[in-house]
């Protein structure tokens, strides 16, 4: 277990490489960690809507500037899904502000928290996240908490994401939570013409 001031420092560094690299460019695929076509992030992102099955509040942990809620509610409108109201939460503020920027209409659904410590007292039909926001120890943890957060009926999406230019391949989500102790509802998995996966998608289901 990491000591507190290990902790702190390990989230100051994470916060100073993403904005390094996300506030490097104007543009809003690299300001939410994407740095291909916008047509790839769409095969690799749209996935999530996998997990989507009703109506409802959507938070995204690490939301960066508000880019993937902006195109999950389009991508559901388009396909005639469920009504998404966007929430998020980042770390840094600087990101945080361009997602209140890019919707304007949801300016009070944005908050800036650092995910392992953020306790909320709204609750969610839907929390998505990567388990890389925190250390790998507290990984159950974290799992936990969010998913105290979720409503009745809602589910805690967890996300994996591979990276092609530098080889990285997502992780299986599934394996992994059943390690833990939890259980999954449901998965899916977005992957390129050559079999490469882009995302991985696991959800669990509060009853």
């Amino acid at each position: 277990m990491l000591e507190a001031n290990g902790l702190a420092s390990w989230f100051q560094e994470e916060q100073q490489k993403t904005e390094n690299w996300y506030l490097a460019s104007s543009n809003p695929y690299q300001q939410s960690g994407w740095g291909s076509t916008p047509e790839r992030w769409r095969c690799g992102r749209e996935v999530i809507l996998a997990a989507v099955n009703k109506n409802g509040k959507f938070l995204d942990i690490g939301c960066a500037n508000g880019l993937l809620l902006e195109s999950l509610m389009q991508w559901a409108s388009e396909q005639k899904l469920q009504l998404i109201i966007p929430y998020g939460i980042d770390i840094s503020s600087r990101l945080l502000e361009l997602a209140r920027q890019r919707l304007p209409d949801f300016t009070n659904n944005f908050a800036i928290a650092n995910a392992l410590y953020w306790r909320s007292t709204t609750q969610y039909d839907f929390i998505h996240t990567l388990l890389e926001y925190v250390p790998s120890q507290l990984h159950s943890d974290y799992i936990q908490q969010l998913f105290n957060t979720v409503k009745q009926g809602g589910r805690l999406i967890i996300s994996s994401y591979s990276n092609r230019s530098r080889q990285q391949q997502t992780f299986d989500i599934v394996q992994y939570l059943k390690q833990l102790g939890y259980p999954v509802a449901g998965n899916a998995s977005s992957q390129e013409q050559d079999g490469w996966i882009l995302t991985r998608v696991a959800w669990m289901e509060k009853h």
